[in-house]
């Protein structure tokens, strides 16, 4: 009986003991930004905690009944509790972090993958570009190495025709001119241009006109109408089209007069202008003539 009633009381002040411990320790953290002493708060916990272990360990559980008493103390409000949630806190930011930078740096290999795309794009267009201008350099070489061929070709055969041209002759663009020193009828003048290799000259252009003129000499030209009257023909058959260098009111066929005779023949008067020099004439008169050579 008296057994039973000290177990009794011991339970009774265990109970009390625990309710106080649970008070003090909720008391110890309430106040732990806000003493009112001035002893510090690391002493103040390293007391309390040193008596509710040291309690703790006083009591011994009853072997007969099996009791076995619990001191509650709450895990998080203890400093290593706060330490653990901190700890778990940091966790947190550093896989925050973690993920933050993996985003990012997905983001930014994604855009530098862009721009390689586009380099590689503008580098192929680039390689197309040179490719081409390669190719037009490379024709534009071709077309100056034939031209230079062509070019040696023909100083060499200007060069070959100027040697072995005979003397008296004259180059005027693509033809050389023989200016006769003597006077002859035009067909006697046209017999010996025929026998140079050449013939009376052509006219074609106003600067072949005022080349002849300028000779200061009255000549033939191969110029008639003796084989149809009216008709006026050069010495290679083409019928006279334009120019014409007449020189007003020319041709007249002698104007009627009977001491001119038929004048079937053309010729270049020195005292006329340049491109109104021409004249018809008997083609029995002697005068100087011109032949043309074309190269």
């Amino acid at each position: 009986m008296y057994r039973r009633t000290l177990e009794l009381r011991l339970e009774e002040e265990f109970t009390v003991f625990d309710h106080k411990c649970v008070k003090m320790s909720e008391g110890v953290y309430e106040n732990s930004y806000g003493f009112e002493d001035d002893e510090p708060d690391a002493m103040k916990n390293t007391d309390i905690d040193g008596k509710l272990y040291a309690n703790v360990r006083a009591f011994k559980p009853s072997p007969r009944n099996g009791v076995v008493a619990s001191v509650h103390v709450q895990w998080w409000k203890r400093p290593s509790g706060v330490a653990a949630v901190c700890l778990g806190l940091l966790c947190v930011l550093l896989l925050a972090g973690i993920i933050g930078l993996s985003v990012y740096y997905g983001v930014i290999g994604h855009h530098n993958s862009t721009e390689r795309d586009q380099l590689l794009a503008s580098y192929s267009n680039l390689t197309k570009e040179r490719d081409q201008l390669q190719t037009s350099y490379n024709n534009l070489t071709k077309e100056r190495d034939q031209l230079q061929t062509e070019r040696d070709f023909l100083s060499g055969r200007f060069t070959n025709l100027k040697q072995t041209c005979p003397e008296g002759w004259q180059k005027f663009e693509s033809s050389w001119y023989f200016l006769s020193t003597e006077t002859k009828t035009w067909k006697e003048s046209r017999k010996d241009c025929m026998e140079r290799g050449a013939d009376l000259v052509i006219i074609n252009s106003d600067k072949e006109q005022e080349f002849l003129f300028n000779l200061n000499k009255g000549v033939w030209i191969g110029l008639t109408d003796s084989v149809t009257e009216g008709t006026l023909i050069w010495v290679d058959g083409t019928p006279l089209t334009n120019p014409r260098y007449w020189h007003k009111p020319q041709p007249d066929n002698g104007a009627g007069r009977l001491d001119y005779g038929e004048e079937d023949c053309v010729e270049i008067r020195k005292d006329q202008r340049p491109l109104e020099a021409w004249n018809d004439l008997s083609c029995d008169r002697k005068i100087y003539w011109v032949c043309e050579k074309v190269v």
